[in-house]
């Protein structure tokens, strides 16, 4: 007894490929098969025009995809096509970017040339969160020697201070802030030279 369900299917046989048409060159007044795709225009690379050999090659002798630009077009086009037409932007151009430079970016193998961890001459800096938002106040990097940050202190000081702004609340906080700031540094020199 045989189920049905074990049987092997019909499968109808197949059809045999109609053969393409062959299209004729779009040259006018040739009569040779046109074989060889050919964009019609720059704005237009995916719609062909079908052309025999010889037509196909003077099309691509006298094909120039950029005529009718200007130079700045022209130079446009092709830094456009160095990124592959993805945008880009120029390095060091980001705000929020630098700080691992002046904390001493860790660089064990001297990738970036700058001499990181393993140049015994350049000693490793490692400062707190605090430390650093002190030396951000302030504007300076961590490198900075302790005469310095005193100059800076006294200018920023002199700029905020809430007598030279007619008593106003927000200098008092922002010397508030600049002295929290210079403490912090003064304790961060005194750790340094004690040790």
């Amino acid at each position: 007894m045989t189920k049905k369900s074990f049987e092997t299917p019909e499968i109808p046989p197949r059809k045999k490929a109609e053969k393409p048409q062959e299209r004729a060159c779009a040259h006018e007044g040739c009569t040779e098969p046109g074989a060889y795709p050919a964009p019609r225009s720059r704005k237009h690379l995916r719609d062909y025009i079908w052309l025999c050999l010889e037509h196909v090659r003077d099309y691509n002798r006298k094909w120039n995809y950029f005529d009718g630009y200007d130079e700045m077009e022209l130079e446009q086009a092709i830094r456009s096509s160095t990124t592959w037409e993805r945008p880009s932007w120029k390095f060091g151009t980001s705000q929020k970017g630098g700080d691992a430079w002046k904390t001493g970016f860790d660089d064990p193998f001297d990738a970036l040339g700058n001499k990181g961890d393993n140049d015994p001459s350049t000693p490793r800096i490692q400062i707190t969160r605090e430390q650093k938002k002190a030396w951000t106040i302030f504007g300076l990097s961590p490198c900075t020697n302790p005469e310095t940050v005193k100059k800076r202190y006294k200018e920023l000081a002199k700029e905020h201070h809430p007598d030279a702004n007619g008593g106003s609340k927000q200098s008092e906080d922002r010397l508030k802030t600049i002295n929290w700031a210079y403490s912090v540094l003064k304790a961060q020199f005194n750790r340094e030279t004690s040790s």
